[in-house]
């Protein structure tokens, strides 16, 4: 039998079943009843922001954006590092009832151009760094809608940021959103290609901070220390607005590279309860010889995510942190930041599992055919929560094949044991087949990390005219370390099924990674294939030089990607 459609306008107790919840936004965490407005909610470098000074500068932000002749649902982008006013000027935005566009502070000149035109942003806060860049593409015609451009410092533009404050009232703005408005088009960072505009709604954003509230235990007394860059999913909708919903504090750091000795003392000075690190954090701080230096007792949850975490790093950060919760979890940006995870009660009995479903979020696993996946077999992970995307800016057609009826298509790949835990196994598109077998990279990077000379690992499929596809691992060699190709081609033999083992090891000095930690495995691709390099890559290898790497009695000669200008940029 069809199922009928919902009749939208039912009314119950004389009010459309919408209403009741459509008035929640993202502007009502800072004017909610019962906020502590003297309370710290971002702390910046030794300056702070209380709760009452966030609802003041971002009402002036919104009326004067109004003031500016802003729309509603207009763009407003912002490109800018890591500081005091980034959370004050997404809200600001959010209550002039516009779309944020973060940008990626290091992107180029052309790649600053595209996103500003794709997503046709009429105004953008900007660093002053990146002012010249900004004012040029103006001037060049490159980005037309463009029309307002204030900077956040010092720097002649339309307008200052403090300017702006000061010329506009701090009564309640009078726009009035709802929670299907969308909130912000984060740009995803590449993974595969081409950024991808994916749409946050207010009730995203919402959903997403409740799911962790609960399933994190998040409450006023809660504290985070944010390394990750606030453009990014990660920075600011992983632990970030969870705290900020429930009035704790959010400690920032400027985004300079993360300096691992450097993060563990601000974190045990202030009592941070709640953190982030992707694995590439946690290796670093893994290699400090003097991590019991640290009083860590207010540290609460370690939350570990954006590749897949091992069981040996797992068994690891429970030996170096044994009072606090180590949890991995899996989420993406179109789906949340938290799609699932492992309880820490299971974190012992589960190492390297991403866990089960968060609150009010649902998973499942599908075969090519379409059909569902039962424990122990490989299939894509689908999604179905509130914290799902809306679709992507500007493409319906995407849209309409990532989500089908309600469920977001990830392109993960994973495995459930049987008693429903998730594996992660790779990416679809970096499934590696060779001679018919399917392998995924996920399992051999797990035995590459553990060898004592590898500090890093990323396997990829490089096209064979015998075997369709052969295994190759692309690594970093550990600090002092050389790399005998024999060796971990023999140790990996060792461990796994004879097709599973690499044909021939790479070593480079830096993996390519976005700000989340994930690898940019079509770089690597397209790096060691000997294919036409795209502008990315060229732009990473303008300067090659070799290493050696020992193997079969001889030296190899293997090409590497000199590394980035800053250990920040190593995450690009």
């Amino acid at each position: 039998m069809e199922r009928p459609e919902p009749n939208r306008n039912y009314k119950f107790v004389g009010q459309s079943a919408s209403q009741r919840w459509d008035f929640l936004s993202m502007p009502y965490l800072f004017e909610r009843a019962g906020l502590d407005l003297d309370s710290p909610g971002v702390v910046f470098e030794g300056s702070s922001r209380t709760y009452g000074e966030l609802r003041d500068a971002s009402r002036r932000i919104a009326n004067g954006l109004v003031g500016l002749g802003l729309e509603e649902l207009d763009r407003v982008a912002i490109l800018a590092v890591n500081r005091l006013e980034f959370i004050e000027i997404e809200v600001g935005i959010a209550a002039a009832r516009a779309i944020m566009v973060p940008l990626n502070w290091r992107l180029r000149e052309g790649e600053l151009a595209n996103l500003l035109r794709r997503s046709q942003a009429k105004a953008i806060f900007v660093d002053e760094r990146f002012l010249p860049t900004i004012l040029a593409l103006r001037r060049s015609g490159e980005v037309p809608e463009l029309r307002t451009i204030i900077t956040i410092d010092d720097g002649v533009a339309d307008l200052s940021y403090e300017e702006l404050l000061r010329s506009s009232s701090n009564e309640r703005p009078t726009r009035t959103g709802q929670l299907d408005d969308p909130h912000e088009i984060i740009f995803t960072s590449g993974t595969t290609g081409q950024p991808k505009g994916v749409v946050w709604t207010n009730g995203s954003v919402l959903w997403n901070s409740i799911q962790q509230i609960v399933d994190f235990q998040l409450g006023p007394q809660s504290s985070t220390h944010v390394v990750i860059d606030l453009y990014y999913i990660g920075g600011r909708h992983d632990f970030t607005w969870g705290i900020l919903q429930q009035g704790g504090t959010v400690h920032i750091e400027r985004s300079s590279g993360f300096d691992a000795g450097e993060t563990l003392r601000y974190v045990a000075d202030h009592q941070i309860t709640h953190v982030l690190w992707v694995p590439t954090m946690l290796y670093d701080i893994f290699r400090l010889p003097n991590l019991e230096d640290f009083d860590l007792s207010a540290l609460k949850m370690i939350m570990c995510g954006g590749q897949p975490v091992s069981a040996a790093t797992t068994s690891r950060a429970q030996e170096v942190f044994p009072t606090t919760d180590f949890i991995q979890v899996y989420g993406l940006t179109e789906g949340g930041g938290t799609v699932t995870f492992v309880p820490p009660q299971d974190a012992h009995r589960k190492p390297g599992s991403a866990g089960k479903a968060s609150m009010h979020a649902e998973i499942r696993l599908e075969a090519l055919d379409g059909s569902e996946v039962a424990p122990g077999g490989d299939g894509e992970i689908l999604v179905r929560a509130p914290s799902v995307t809306a679709g992507y800016w500007d493409d319906p057609e995407m849209t309409d094949e990532m989500i089908v009826d309600g469920w977001l298509h990830t392109g993960d790949m994973g495995r459930f044991d049987d008693e429903g835990y998730l594996y992660i196994s790779g990416r679809k598109g970096d499934m590696i087949i060779s001679g018919g077998m399917n392998i995924f990279p996920s399992e051999i990077e797990a035995v590459l990390r553990e060898h004592a000379t590898v500090s890093d690992a990323a396997v990829v499929g490089l096209p064979d005219e015998k075997w369709g596809e052969i295994v190759c691992a692309v690594v970093e060699a550990a600090p002092g370390s050389i790399v005998d190709e024999r060796a971990i081609i023999d140790y990996c033999t060792e461990r796994l099924a004879s097709y599973k083992k690499p044909r021939s090891v790479k070593v480079i000095d830096e993996l390519p990674r976005t700000p989340s930690g994930k690898l940019k495995k079509f770089l690597l691709r397209e790096q060691f294939s000997n294919q036409e390099p795209s502008l990315e890559l060229s732009s990473m290898t303008e300067r090659l030089s070799h290493r050696t790497v020992v193997g079969d009695g001889a030296a190899r000669q293997s090409q590497h990607l000199d590394p980035p200008s800053s250990a920040q940029e190593k995450n690009d």
